[in-house]
Parts: C-alpha cells; structure tokens; sequence
C-alpha cells in the first residue's frame, strides 16, 4: 500500500518519506531548497528560477528557429518613443486596450493604487470618484472597490464612448495609480501624485502631459486598425486580465487578454522586436498556469504595439515546436503543477 506525497505528486511506499519533505543526509548540512517566490516575470527573469529551468528543459529545443521566423517578420518602428515614462505608457496602454473592447472594464487596481497614496484630506477621493464618473464606470460607491464578480463577457462587444482625449487623460491617470499598487509607494516617489495639492479636489484628468496624449493617441491608432480587427475574428468569452488556477502559486500572474481561447499579450518597448526567452516563456506560462483548463487556451499571440506587429501561434503546435517533440499539454501541465506545489514559497510543505 502505498501514497502520494500531497506536495509533489510522487508515489512512494507506505513507510517512505518523500525526499521533498526530507532533510539533509548529513546533519551539520543546511538545507538550501529552491524556491518559488514569484511573480511569474521575475521568476522568467532569473535564469536560475526552478519556472525558467522547467520551461527551459521542456521548450529548449526549437526555441531558436521561432525566434528567428519572429525577428525576420518584424516591421520598421511606427511609434518612437519620446520624452515620457515608458512604463506608464506601457500601463495606460493596457487601460486603453480594455475601454476599447469593454465599455466599463473593472478598475479596482488603480483605485486600489489609490489607497497607497497618503491623504491627508478626502481630496484625492473625490477626486478619483469624479475620474470614475467622467470614463462612465458606475457602480463604484467605495474606493478602493472590489473587483467585479465576473471579469468574463461575450466578445467582441462595443468599447468606450468617451470622447477619445478625455479616455486617454483618464487612462494616464489609471496607470499612475495602478503603479501605486503594483510598484508601492517607494518606488514611485516621484509620481505627480505625490505632488497633488489636497486642499482641493485635484483634477486627475491634467495629470498627462502632451507628449503622454500624443503617445497615448499613437498607440490608440495602432490598436483601432491592426490589433482590434485581428481580434474581432475571435467570438466567444473574452477575459480582462485573467488570472489563473495556478496563479497564487507564483505569486501571482495575469495576462492582459483571452478572446475566445486566444491568449494575448501586447507590449509597447521601443526595442526591436526579438522575442526574447522571458517573452516567449511568459506566454507559455500563462498557458501552463490555466491548471484545470478553465480558458480552454488555443492560442497565443504577442502584439508590439509600437510596431503594429501581431504574432499568433497555435498552442499545440508552438509547444510541438518548441519540444522537438509531440507535446501533452495536460501532462505538462500535471507536471507544472508537481513542481509549483513542492517549491512554492505561497503554498508548500513549509507554507
């Protein structure tokens, strides 16, 4: 008779440990375990990461040939950068993208960015109350609001109706407070939030300055004509930010879309086009990471905004590629899940 160690998933006899649970053979040794903190980008990010070697190991072989086809596809530059922060671009640019396919998306990470914020008076509350009210989100009696019940809709569906300047201010100053949330309060000390005057409601809707609107303006452009008619092809349940089953075992991962099966990811650096490991694997994580199948993933695709570049690959067959072999993605993914259960430092044997 025998078990399976509820950790990693191995099958042992009745009386064995499991190595994973056991200590060092020789007592004076300190056990140094790999762990995984998470998020899912860092952990892509470090080359020694247990997610980054298993993706590796799996998906090694014919990563090469998939970059090269990527870069020799890639189209000149159409949107330089300028003299704004590319990060916040980066983030009103995904608040863009969800007003453009989504009248009302939820908002509750920037408002909770909000409460990171210190204020000293209820200025910057009514201030935030007055964006919501001007994007047309409604519903929203508390900030910070809890998110939606269900981020899950019928697409492609009508997007926003606000005057497009005025969506673009509003999502400027999205970003800013969603990198509260994100970043933390150190790390954006030098947001013009922080230099808001609160003996009076401040208008959240001036905080974008005209080389952000122009940006913004760009990108919008490139959205309206390469991004959104490939995407209209996809009819089904659309998902805003999705997170996974296997999510809080990294320490969290989202996406940015799933259109029907169709998983999506849209950048906006000024660097060429390359396809980077971290960029090729993040999108397979995601994959990985739908544990029980919930988004029924087809695909997966990648848009370069400031290129008007769409890549779209069929899951199977890229994972195919990748191997050098036939891939079982629910095996893969029992095996993704054996690995995040035993070294998760967000749910473990320790955890």
């Amino acid at each position: 008779m025998g078990y399976i160690c509820p950790y990693c998933g191995e099958g042992l006899p009745e009386d064995e440990l499991c190595p994973c649970q056991a200590g060092p053979d020789d007592p004076g040794e300190i056990v140094t375990r790999p762990t995984i903190r998470g998020p899912l980008t860092a952990e892509l990010d470090d080359p020694r990461s247990l997610i980054r070697e298993f993706l590796g190991d799996r998906f090694g072989a014919g990563l090469r040939d998939v970059q090269r086809r990527y870069r020799q596809g890639a189209p000149a530059l159409v949107i330089p950068r300028s003299d704004v922060n590319l990060g916040t671009v980066g983030t009103a640019s995904d608040w863009l993208l969800r007003f453009l396919v989504h009248p009302q998306p939820d908002i509750h990470l920037a408002l909770l960015g909000s409460g990171f914020i210190q204020q000293p008076t209820p200025a910057l509350s009514a201030a935030v109350f007055e964006l919501c009210d001007a994007l047309g989100i409604s519903g929203i009696t508390s900030i910070p609001a809890p998110p939606r019940e269900s981020a899950v809709f019928t697409g492609p569906m009508p997007g926003s109706k606000v005057d497009p300047e005025l969506l673009t201010r509003g999502c400027w100053a999205l970003a800013l407070l969603t990198e509260f949330y994100r970043a933390g309060p150190l790390k954006v000390a030098n947001s013009p939030l922080t230099r808001l005057d609160h003996s009076r409601t401040p208008d959240l809707l001036a905080l974008a300055t005209p080389a952000a609107l122009e940006q913004l303006a760009q990108i919008r452009h490139v959205f309206e004509t390469t991004l959104l008619p490939e995407l209209a092809g996809w009819r089904g349940p659309w998902i805003l930010g999705p997170t996974f089953a296997g999510s809080a075992l990294v320490g969290g991962a989202d996406a940015d879309l799933i259109a029907a099966g169709l998983l999506l990811e849209v950048k906006t650096t000024v660097k060429r086009p390359s396809l980077g490991v971290t960029d090729l694997f993040q999108v397979i994580g995601y994959a990985l990471l739908d544990l029980d199948d919930e988004y029924q993933i087809s695909a997966v695709a990648r848009f370069s905004a400031r290129y008007a570049y769409l890549s779209v690959w069929q899951l199977g067959q890229l994972l195919d590629e990748l191997a050098g072999q036939p891939v079982n993605l629910a095996e893969v993914r029992a095996d993704f899940r054996r690995l995040l259960l035993s070294r998760s430092a967000w749910r473990g044997p320790h955890g």
